[in-house]
């Protein structure tokens, strides 16, 4: 009788096993769930960027905004990235204060009893807010088609992606970035590796010189003298992008100097050749917003009318 409940006991111990083995096989090959800016059908995840941001806190669009509309109902969302700009932020809380408008740390939030109105300029937000049942709209700042846009004739564009850079970009998002030179970049490319060299030649007129997307890492090397598409490559560059599986990572030099911010989404350089330098930098958070750093967002119950 003892070696029979022996084996019971062994044979249940084998099934419990078996069982934790096949629940884990299961969850290690689910796939991640696209994000949608304006496509509500579609349920946002809730991801997070670790990475610092280079770009510095900029608060005079704050301050704008407390001069403004900004209602004292609304709560205003810390962003870590303030930190930063220890100085700044203080004199920053304390004309919040004056105003009667509270910072708050996003963990402070009560969503579910007092469904506050929020402002905020960390794109990191915003799966959560979907997720929480809010409408988010850009308040201040400039898309990623605005930065193209205000790129003057006469100048090289490079893109290079890092962890994901196409989920935020809709059908709509992608026809009008077709007209700048980004034509390969779409969601069905998830978190895959993608740069673009594109150069402006005219006040509307982008070609890229060279444009790939791949679920593997890409690198390429342009040379001085290099002839592509009628242009004549003046300097020494190197670009490349590894996507969330193929190991995450931006990088832009140009004459052997590093200029990708090296952050999730794109990353962007602009390279005036008249001047022959690096003119500007920035990064769009691709993978939630097509609205550069330090772009103001309102969060609103989806029930409330603003």
């Amino acid at each position: 009788m003892l070696l029979l409940n022996l084996n019971i006991i062994a044979a249940a111990f084998a099934l419990m096993w078996i069982s934790l083995l096949v629940s884990f096989s299961v969850k290690s090959k689910k796939k991640h769930t696209p994000i949608s800016l304006d496509e509500k059908e579609e349920q946002p995840l809730v991801v997070y960027d670790n990475s610092v941001q280079s770009n510095p806190a900029i608060f005079s669009d704050w301050y704008e905004l407390l001069e403004g509309d900004l209602k004292l109902e609304s709560k205003i969302v810390f962003n870590p990235r303030w930190y930063r700009a220890a100085e700044g932020y203080k004199e920053f809380e304390g004309g919040c204060r004056s105003k009667g408008v509270t910072v708050v740390k996003e963990s402070n939030l009560d969503f579910q009893v007092e469904r506050p109105a929020i402002h905020f300029d960390d794109p990191v937000l915003m799966p959560l807010l979907w997720k929480k049942g809010y409408n988010i709209k850009v308040v201040k700042g400039r898309s990623f088609t605005d930065i193209l846009s205000e790129v003057a004739p006469f100048t090289l564009i490079f893109l290079s992606v890092k962890d994901d850079g196409s989920q935020a970009l809709n059908h709509k998002w992608q026809e009008k970035l077709a007209n700048y030179g980004v034509h390969k970049l779409t969601r069905e490319y998830l978190r895959s590796s993608y740069i673009n060299v594109i150069w402006k030649k005219g006040e509307r007129d982008y070609i890229s010189l060279y444009e790939e997307v791949s679920d593997n890492v890409i690198s390429k090397t342009l040379k001085p003298g290099h002839k592509i598409k009628g242009f004549t490559v003046p300097i020494h560059l190197e670009i490349k992008s590894a996507g969330y599986n193929s190991g995450n990572v931006s990088s832009i030099r140009v004459e052997g100097k590093e200029y990708s911010p090296d952050l999730r989404g794109m990353n962007v350089v602009v390279y005036d050749l008249m001047d022959s330098k690096v003119k500007r930098v920035h990064r769009v958070d691709t993978f939630v917003s097509v609205y550069e750093d330090n772009t103001i967002y309102c969060g609103y119950p989806e029930e409330a009318e603003l």
